[in-house]
């Protein structure tokens, strides 16, 4: 859980508890009355629990964040395999040790990271171009320079793609965080309120307001009540 967030258990369970909280008040509304609280109150709580219900999961922009990023390897192999076929051509053209051929400079394509290959890449067809009818011995065509360059734009866009969806999981994850603290500060006003009112006069309700009193999930708490009901009517 991320340092900013003012609660220590799971968002699901802060949910659970504000599905809790809402009906709990609505039972102890006329209590609340008395301390300026109005139907208002459960409404809010109702409203923000399902807006943190409904806002999609880190996960969900983690796997958006995954498919641009394996689209991009997709297209940065690519580009890397059909520079790899041009260099070959032309290394039977020119020779590995003429003027020409390095003029490609084709050293450490593949080491390269996303934005320098994409420099690489405009590099090796400027180079390209104007040597077409020599390379044209070994069936280089300007569909294949043109290939590099669909390539190497798609490549360049695909890494601007991938920068936005790192943002935007980052952006979403804090609006997720700030969403959920307006939830347990709600959460935690209304229990606190709870507390004062049935404080020696109900242990009962008083409990239904402690938000730390266990370690265990609502569900789980109330998967053992069941049980315990149950049980007493055996």
């Amino acid at each position: 859980m991320s340092k900013n967030v003012l609660f220590s258990f799971s968002i699901a369970e802060l949910c659970q508890r504000g599905d809790k909280l809402q009906a709990t008040y609505i039972r102890d509304k006329a209590e609340f009355t008395t301390y300026g609280y109005t139907e208002k109150t459960a409404t809010a709580i109702g409203e923000t629990t399902e807006r943190l219900k409904v806002f999609p999961s880190d996960d969900y922009y983690e796997g958006k964040q995954r498919i641009v990023t394996n689209e991009k390897l997709v297209s940065r192999e690519n580009l890397i395999n059909n520079i790899f076929d041009l260099r070959n051509r032309a290394r039977l053209v020119y020779g590995s040790s003429s003027v020409d051929y390095k003029a490609f400079n084709f050293k450490d394509i593949a080491r390269h990271n996303d934005n320098e290959l994409v420099q690489k890449a405009l590099l090796v067809c400027q180079v390209a171009e104007p040597r077409l009818q020599d390379l044209s011995t070994r069936m280089v065509t300007k569909e294949m320079i043109d290939e590099i360059k669909k390539e190497r734009q798609r490549l360049d866009d695909l890494i601007d793609k991938q920068a936005t969806a790192f943002t935007l999981r980052r952006e979403k994850k804090l609006e997720r965080i700030r969403l959920a603290n307006e939830l347990y500060k709600l959460v935690a006003e209304i229990s606190e309120v709870g507390k004062i009112i049935w404080k020696g006069r109900n242990e009962a309700y008083y409990m239904d307001y402690v938000i730390y009193g266990s370690s265990k999930s609502i569900a789980q708490q109330t998967e053992e009540a069941d049980e315990d009901e149950i049980g007493d009517n055996i």
